[in-house]
């Protein structure tokens, strides 16, 4: 899973850092390596690495001006691309979607989340 979802994350990480700061750049490619690189982690539940791998995200993020919480939204869209691309490729492979389904919902679990308000009608 690792493997086919990195381009996936990659080019939309990239898209948004590239929107936030102005168009693409250096800069562009080593925040969008640390965050597809903490999400590489995050996928094959490598504890130890993620902490070293948020810093230097953060590190990244905080050299190129951008708010923490901008990394927060892009999680929650790299999530919701998921889970999308696993019922569209696997849907006639019922056990691996649910693998990749499990392996989302563990991720899920440990991200910052703060939902929005329903809007009343």
């Amino acid at each position: 899973m690792a493997l086919w979802c990195l381009p996936i994350i990659t080019d939309l990480v990239r898209e948004r850092y590239a929107v936030a700061v102005g168009g693409a750049g250096k800069s562009v490619f080593n925040v969008t390596y640390s965050h597809s690189h903490l999400w590489r982690l995050r996928i094959l539940d490598d504890v130890g690495s993620m902490r070293k791998a948020r810093e230097d995200l953060g590190r990244n993020m905080s050299q190129l001006g951008l708010m923490p919480h901008l990394a927060e939204d892009i999680d929650e869209e790299i999530l919701d691309e998921l889970m999308h691309v696993v019922t569209q490729r696997f849907h006639r492979s019922p056990m691996q979607a649910a693998i990749c389904g499990q392996i989302l919902i563990h991720i899920a679990r440990n991200l910052v989340f703060t939902p929005q308000p329903l809007a009343v009608a």
